[in-house]
């Protein structure tokens, strides 16, 4: 059968060469592209093109642990730190012993401690709750838990380790101390006399406690004057830097408190 054009006339014998051999040039490029783009589409991204992420691992993993006798030396150094006042530093101290022995409640209690100091009170709960796990009979743990939940405000909490840690060391006047102005403000004045009675002793530093903590009770009661009167006793007990610190405590803070620190001051208090 004779090729025909579009139009219907019969094509010649030079068209009909030419078309024998440009169709399956054509075609043979046609699929040749479509390979070309199917290849294209399916081919995977280059590595750097895809980022990668990253989980960071837990800190205790890479590390190798201390000898015992390297450890009680970077426990020292950390603590000595601490006491000095450079709690950034010990705090960097404290938490590279809990990468390389997470088992030591000391490298645990540290950074808890200066963690509170730093005022990141949820960090410190978290390692402080290591530092009372691996040791029960450690009272400053329990006391520097206390002293972070109280600062969120945590005081039934709060109270809990106070007890905890005076039950530990019942002789420590910072913790008993806490633990009063902790009843207080929580407004349950019975809690506050059976705690007082159990811890006081005859020491200065107690006397001085029982009188601060006498004096709150006094002016949560209204008796403002019983309370100055107090005050005014705990003043010539203590050095007047220990009593001012005492007085900065935040039971102090309030409005009430304030009116009963400056009358005391127009009382003539050292």
């Amino acid at each position: 059968m004779p090729m025909r054009n579009f139009f219907g006339a019969k094509l010649k014998r030079s068209e009909r060469i030419t078309v024998f051999l440009i169709l399956p040039l054509v075609s043979l490029a046609t699929l040749a592209c479509i390979w070309i783009l199917v290849r294209e589409a399916t081919k995977p991204l280059p590595r750097e093109a895809v980022p990668a992420i990253q989980f960071p691992l837990p800190h205790t993993t890479s590390q190798t642990a201390l000898e015992p006798a390297i450890l009680l030396r970077k426990l020292a150094e950390a603590e000595a730190l601490e006491s000095q006042g450079s709690f950034d530093a010990a705090e960097a101290a404290f938490a590279a012993i809990t990468m390389t022995n997470p088992e030591n409640d000391r490298g645990w209690g540290g950074l808890g401690r200066m963690l509170v100091a730093a005022k990141k009170y949820r960090e410190a709960i978290a390692s402080l709750d290591q530092a009372c796990r691996l040791n029960l009979l450690c009272a400053r743990h329990f006391a520097a838990r206390g002293a972070a939940r109280r600062a969120l405000n945590d005081l039934k909490h709060a109270i809990r380790d106070y007890r905890d840690a005076l039950s530990l060391e019942p002789g420590n006047v910072l913790t008993s101390n806490a633990l009063l102005f902790v009843a207080l403000e929580l407004g349950d004045a019975n809690l506050f006399d059976r705690d007082l009675e159990k811890i006081r002793q005859p020491n200065p530093g107690f006397e001085a406690a029982w009188d601060m903590a006498l004096a709150v009770s006094e002016m949560w009661a209204g008796n403002s004057q019983n309370a100055v009167e107090i005050l005014k006793r705990a003043s010539q007990i203590l050095p007047a830097d220990q009593y001012k610190e005492l007085l900065s405590d935040r039971i102090f803070e309030e409005k009430r408190s304030q009116e009963l620190i400056k009358k005391l001051d127009q009382g003539g208090s050292p």
